[in-house]
């Protein structure tokens, strides 16, 4: 059986990706549209922060299923039938 470490680091990114979307699609709503993220209207940091966040447990979350994906389908010398 695969180990689901991989899996529960992406549910846990989840949050954040839902965070960061919610604000933008706020703020395109909003007078200042597309403005976001420039000098006039700058990110504010926590959505910088949960951007970061939910970015790095993304990429964590998938090199983690990746390597169980792997390390699974890896033949150990003691899985190697004799004959």
């Amino acid at each position: 059986m695969m180990r689901v470490r991989g899996a529960i680091v992406l549910a846990v990114g989840l949050p954040f990706w839902v965070y960061v979307v919610r604000f933008i699609d706020e703020v395109k709503k909003s007078p200042f549209g597309y403005e976001v993220g420039s000098v006039a209207f700058p990110m504010p940091a926590q959505y910088r922060v949960a951007g970061l966040v939910a970015v790095i447990s993304f990429l964590l979350g998938l090199s983690l299923l990746v390597a169980d994906f792997f390390n699974r389908n890896k033949k150990r010398p003691t899985d190697r039938q004799l004959g």
